[in-house]
C-alpha cells in the first residue's frame, strides 16, 4: 500500500509549481511515489502518465488535463483541498483570475489583455 500522506518537504521549492506537469512531478517526489504507482492507483493509461510526467521539464507542449484526470491525480496523491486547488490553478492558471474578470465585468478582449499583460497567462488555456 502506498503511503500518500504528505511528507515534510526538504525545500519549499517543491511546493512551487510552474504548471500541472511540474506539480505532478514534484508531488511524486514529495509523496515518495513513482510513475508506476500513479498508474496503478489512478487506473489511467501509462501513456497519459508519461505525457504528464514527460513534460515537467518545460519542453514540449504544455499538458492540460481533462477534469477526470485532474480528479484522479488529486485522489491518488491524497491531496487536501488547498493542495488540490493549487494543482488546479497550476493546470488552469487563468481560472485563478476568473473572479476578478467577472467582478470587473470585463469583455473577452479586456480579459485577454488583463491576463496576458498583468498575470502572464493566456485566457484560452
Amino acid at each position: 500500500m502506498i503511503d500518500n500522506t504528505s511528507k515534510q518537504p526538504e525545500n519549499n521549492n517543491l511546493y512551487v509549481w510552474k504548471n500541472f506537469s511540474d506539480g505532478v512531478g514534484k508531488l511524486l517526489h514529495i509523496k515518495g511515489m513513482k510513475q508506476a504507482d500513479l498508474i496503478k492507483i489512478t487506473k489511467l493509461p501509462k501513456t497519459t502518465i508519461d505525457r504528464i510526467c514527460g513534460n515537467n521539464n518545460g519542453r514540449g507542449k504544455k499538458y492540460e488535463p481533462k477534469l477526470k484526470i485532474y480528479r484522479a491525480i488529486c485522489v491518488a496523491f491524497g491531496l487536501n483541498r488547498e493542495e488540490a486547488k493549487k494543482l488546479y490553478y497550476a493546470a488552469y492558471p487563468a481560472m485563478k483570475h476568473l473572479g476578478d474578470i467577472l467582478d470587473k465585468g470585463m469583455s473577452i478582449e479586456q480579459a485577454e489583455i488583463y491576463l496576458s499583460h498583468e498575470q502572464d497567462c493566456d485566457f484560452w488555456e
